[in-house]
């Protein structure tokens, strides 16, 4: 059957010239080599809890204060390492959330807990009974951030888990 479609396509080839292009323009196509089509990479997403930590360690060392084994170490050692901690965390933590306390009351100031008070908003503990509202005394203000600005992270896919680079001194 092949080669008899052959000899037909040849004559016809040879007598018709619309039919000769099309049948070129079907032979050049297969001729070409296919173009692969890949799927589009998903961009990479870092975890923003990542970038906070990284940011505390390159401003304040939290990451080596927090791995490092104080048992070797006095209290004023530790207090002295601990300036420095706190000075680049804070800073940090200013930086990307602003935070502001939660309640403008003071510790052990007295405080109403309203109805349908928003659970992430409040702590309540001690003896909670019945149906709000509550009255109570601040333990703790709360904090609260007055935004959350969180640099871009630009690195490469294989350094998404990276929180502080090798430090090589050359």
């Amino acid at each position: 059957m092949s080669l008899g479609l052959a000899f037909k396509a040849m004559f016809k080839v040879l007598g018709n010239a619309a039919f000769a292009q099309q049948v070129q323009e079907l032979m050049k196509k297969e001729s070409e080599p296919a173009v692969e089509v890949l799927p589009e990479k998903e961009p990479v997403h870092r975890s923003d809890a990542l970038t906070v930590l990284s940011a505390m360690q390159r401003e304040g060392r939290f990451i080596d204060f927090m791995m490092e084994s104080l048992d070797e170490y006095n209290d004023a050692q530790i207090g002295a390492a601990v300036r420095d901690v706190h000075r680049g965390c804070a800073a940090t933590l200013k930086r990307f959330f602003d935070f502001q306390p939660q309640s403008d009351k003071a510790e052990g100031a007295s405080i109403e807990v309203p109805a349908g008070f928003d659970p992430a908003a409040y702590h309540l503990t001690g003896n909670v009974t019945g149906e709000p509202p509550y009255k109570g005394k601040v333990c703790h203000h709360g904090w609260k951030a007055a935004r959350c600005e969180l640099p871009q992270w630009t690195g490469r896919e294989d350094s998404i888990f990276v929180a502080a680079p090798v430090e090589v001194e050359v």
